[in-house]
């Protein structure tokens, strides 16, 4: 590929310079041009990759909601929840999400998949001061680490996926209703224009 474009530079050089013109100058122009369409400050980044999310994937989900809706941890998670943690909820609920988060960061479970359905970075956020004492008690500063770095991978994926049902509040703001058929709509008891008036056929049983 390098050896092709190496053979259209000379082309053009050859074409482009005249009696008069310096073909190094040619070739100076052209690989400006080359610098400036791959600058490394280019702003632009490509979309983040959350991974590809499957019907296999769902037996996995399935376990992992049983498990947090279920004893022991499902009233620690219920607490999380409503931001009403006890002592002993801290350590059981952030090795918890730590066992989860390797799943993800090995990509036995797509994080698409387990940040839709979970707020990782909201329960970082919960849980990361009793982490980071544990941390220094116990002089393991891998403790929780996984746990810590899918909850920055779901903060990376809120900011890249808006909530989905953002045209409500939207609508909301303006004072509108939302789109018709949409969550909440108003419900038509009467036909609409230009529908015929005669009664719905029903099957008979």
């Amino acid at each position: 590929m390098l050896a092709t474009f190496s053979h259209h530079s000379s082309s053009i050089q050859a074409e482009a310079a005249g009696p008069g013109d310096s073909p190094p100058l040619v070739a100076s122009v052209i690989g400006t041009l080359v610098v400036m369409h791959h600058s490394p400050t280019d702003p632009r980044r490509p979309a983040p990759d959350f991974g590809r999310v499957s019907a296999e994937h769902a037996e996995t989900l399935i376990a992992i909601t049983n498990i947090l809706h279920t004893e022991p941890t499902g009233p620690a998670f219920g607490r999380l929840l409503k931001k009403r943690l006890e002592p002993d909820d801290y350590v059981l609920l952030a090795h918890l999400f730590e066992e989860i988060s390797v799943l993800a960061l090995h990509h036995l479970i797509p994080e698409a998949l387990l940040f839709d359905a979970f707020a990782f970075d909201l329960y970082w956020d919960e849980l990361r001061e009793d982490v980071a004492k544990l941390r220094s008690a116990t002089a393991n500063e891998k403790f929780c680490e996984n746990f810590e770095l899918a909850a920055e991978r779901a903060r990376e994926y809120r900011a890249d996926r808006p909530p989905k049902t953002r045209w409500k509040h939207r609508d909301e703001d303006a004072g509108q209703q939302g789109p018709p058929g949409g969550p909440g709509a108003p419900r038509q008891d009467h036909p609409p224009k230009g529908s015929p008036t005669s009664p719905i056929l029903t099957r008979s049983e």
